[in-house]
């Protein structure tokens, strides 16, 4: 999906090996949802607490599922905080990050 088209700007501190997904209600806080593939190590945290969000592919790594924007808010904010590397970035439509707070 072209994030272009949901208005939401790119963030300047992308990871370079990523898998992405962009929340499409405008209401929601969270609308870019990245897994940086580097950083994940395949604990499958973050496919277990919200897998509607995330899922696991067959290297064992976490990617963002079409069914993102099926995903409770609460739900994604809690997969990403579950991952032990801090993989999985949070942002808002204004590219400004919301998890983790590095």
């Amino acid at each position: 999906m072209d994030d272009n088209n949901l208005n939401i700007v790119v963030p300047d501190d992308l990871p370079e090996d990523i898998s992405q997904g962009f929340v499409k209600d405008e209401s929601k806080e969270i609308r870019r949802v990245v897994v940086d593939r580097q950083g994940c190590i395949g604990a499958r945290s973050c496919a277990l607490v919200a897998n509607k969000a995330f899922k696991m592919d067959d290297e064992n790594l976490a990617y963002v599922a079409d069914t993102l924007d099926e995903e409770d808010e609460e739900l994604l904010k809690m997969g990403a905080q579950s991952c032990p590397t801090l993989a999985i970035h949070l942002y808002n439509k204004d590219g400004d990050k919301i998890f983790p707070d590095t």
